[in-house]
């Protein structure tokens, strides 16, 4: 009987035997072998075995199949001990009752890092047993198979790679080809434009000095995350280090995920954007400073109720491993998290716990288990995930499958939850299509049915008040003009016409004083019996203080976002004009990370100096990069 070796990139290993004569290999549900980390396709491969021999073949994947670290273009024969390499995955081929593996031969995985002689931090070799020696790969990368056939396949992992044709050696070679260091680049406004280069094979990401990247943020952990860059292919990934908040790509979390350019990363709150190596990125010209909107007590309820799910589940699991082992259809193999899980539908799984004792058998939901509750369970636990994906139909079902199992509650709040948020999508759909028109009077409309409580709320929200902060200030520019002429028919006219306005322009306009000019001044008349005659004296008219009608808030909003288009120059004019009216620790440092934008030394040492010890750190850093030199004379 033929067994695959299956071994992740940590060197945990699983046996599964070849008891189908077709097995798929993917990250999609309905697989049956599933491999969960995100550089496996949704369907990866297939293995087929035929009158004694087996074979592999590519069904289109992304990232491709490689053979004895040679890709394939089309199916191969596998033999004994061959490897295979699907993402993180090796993968080998093992047959009973053959002598495979020679043990003089047989040597531990080594990886050697170019610059390990000069960097500080050491790399740990793992002393991992592999059935036959790692051979180094070749410079270009070989392609096994009919190179005419070879396509560059679709990224289904990646919808914006759509790019199909004939895929050479060359081709190949230029798809994982290496060019300079990766960077990451700061969003957030307290760090906004500071930029770390990922030029280390390991990179720990903390608040304390002793991490190679130290972003000093009361969200972030004391050791946050991991960034490793694979050496061959130059590609990086981020690993949580079991955060306090947790690291999140493109708004979704993840334990270990590969990064890719573009992507925006959240830790705690702090904000950046994965700049890829070669990328042309200019922060002043590209970026848009953002903060990560505070989800605190919602992230804390769903980390609850994920508690809840995984103490239900281990509790399934333990039940099940009591049971005949023949009955059981699913295998999970134990990982290093929730990216990395290998489950592995084999049939009859008796060889495979034979061969790893410590497997958890995982029936499915059809088959009989013993107790009502563990079906409950994973039904509860396919509901929130459903949610989690926002498929609101497939919620519905799922609640109303989890109703008939005596969850009426919980199936009554995801009913509710799937109309609700159903209706809302329609309504977020609305959002999108007013802002794209420019309608943000239509756009607020919605955006309040919608509600924040809505998954759909906070990013849509987002983009409203950007584009709503300039129409703001133009509101409130023609308001005051037409207040400091005195000229009040023209301004209630204007205000008149705010109706088609969003609340915050109306609000805007409306705090803003009109006052008539006096017709006849005010005459001043000395006492009678005075003496000798004197002209009436005229009282100066009072002067308007600037600070009355100044929304020091929204100015300051317009300094940030003149800021991200690049404009530092006039962030700080407008700044300086905010800080006229009212002063903040706050405005004192974004005044002075502005001055150093604009290279404005004297004003940079002003504000540096208005702030505390604690906080000169951070304008200090965005000076010198600049090439400014605050403590000098």
């Amino acid at each position: 009987m033929f067994k695959l070796v299956i071994q992740d990139d940590e060197g945990k290993t699983t046996v599964v035997p070849l008891i189908r004569d077709e097995i798929t290999i993917g990250r999609k549900e309905g697989n049956t072998i599933r491999l969960t980390e995100r550089n496996v396709s949704r369907r990866h491969a297939r293995i087929l075995r035929n009158n004694g021999e087996v074979h592999i073949e590519d069904l289109g994947s992304y990232n491709g199949i490689r053979v004895n670290n040679a890709r394939i273009a089309e199916r191969v024969s596998l033999r004994v001990s061959d490897q295979v390499q699907i993402g993180d995955y090796k993968l080998y081929l093992k047959a009973e009752g053959i002598e495979q593996v020679d043990e003089a031969r047989t040597m531990p995985i080594e990886r050697v890092e170019a610059q390990l002689a000069t960097e500080s931090m050491t790399s740990v070799t793992p002393n991992v047993t592999v059935p036959h020696p790692i051979h180094q790969a070749p410079t270009a990368p070989q392609v096994i198979g009919n190179p005419n056939r070879t396509m560059v396949a679709i990224a289904d992992t990646d919808p914006a790679a759509r790019t199909i044709g004939p895929a050479t050696a060359a081709a190949v070679a230029a798809l994982t080809a290496s060019g300079g260091y990766g960077r990451l680049v700061v969003l957030s406004s307290n760090f906004a434009g500071k930029e770390f280069e990922l030029s280390r094979p390991q990179m720990i990401i903390g608040r304390t000095d002793e991490n190679d990247i130290v972003i000093n943020h009361r969200s972030i952990s004391r050791n946050h995350a991991k960034l490793v860059r694979e050496p061959e292919t130059s590609r990086y990934t981020i690993s949580d280090l079991q955060s306090s908040n947790g690291v999140r790509v493109n708004g979704q979390d993840y334990g270990k995920v590969e990064l890719r350019r573009g992507d925006v990363v959240d830790l705690g709150h702090v904000r950046l954007r994965f700049v890829e190596a070669g990328e042309d990125f200019v922060f002043a010209r590209d970026a848009v400073i953002t903060d990560v909107p505070e989800t605190g007590s919602r992230r804390g309820m769903m980390i609850a109720l994920l508690a809840a799910i995984v103490v239900v589940v281990a509790g399934i699991v333990v039940y099940s491993m009591r049971g005949t082992p023949k009955d059981k259809d699913d295998v999970v193999v134990p990982g290093k998290g929730t990216n990395s899980d290998v489950l592995i539908d084999a049939g009859d799984g008796s060889a495979a716990i034979a061969e790893h004792p410590d497997i958890v058998v995982d029936a499915p939901v059809t088959t009989n288990v013993g107790k009502p509750g563990d079906e409950k369970a994973q039904k509860l636990g396919k509901c929130t995930e459903l949610a989690v994906q926002k498929d609101w139909q497939g919620l519905d079902d799922c609640a109303t499958a989890l109703g008939t199992l005596g969850a009426k509650d919980r199936a009554n709040e995801f009913h509710a939850k799937a109309k609700r948020e159903t209706a809302n999508d329609i309504e977020a759909k609305k959002v999108e299509q007013a802002l794209r028109d420019g309608n943000l009077k239509s756009a607020e409309t919605s955006l309040d049915k919608i509600g924040p409580e809505s998954v759909y709320y906070a990013s849509l929200h987002v983009t409203f008040l950007k584009l709503e902060a300039p129409q703001v200030e133009q509101a409130r520019r023609q308001a005051q003009t037409y207040a400091s002429a005195h000229d009040c028919s023209n301004f209630n006219k204007y205000k008149n016409q705010m109706s088609a306005s969003t609340q915050k322009v109306i609000s805007t306009v409306q705090a803003i004083r009109c006052i008539e000019k006096a017709t006849e001044p005010v005459v001043i008349r000395q006492p009678s019996g005075s003496g000798s005659a004197t002209p009436p004296v005229v009282p100066p008219p009072p002067k308007a203080n600037p600070c009355d009608t100044m929304d020091v808030d929204d100015v300051m909003k317009q300094a940030a976002n003149q800021f991200g288009a690049g404009y530092a120059k006039a962030a700080l004019a407008l700044v300086a004009k905010a800080l006229a009216c009212k002063q903040s620790v706050t405005m004192y440092r974004m005044a002075g990370m502005y001055a150093c934008a604009a290279h404005d030394l004297s004003d940079a040492k002003l504000y540096f100096n208005k702030v505390p010890a604690n906080v000169q750190s951070g304008i200090e850093q965005k000076c010198q990069l600049e090439g400014l030199n605050l403590r000098g004379p």
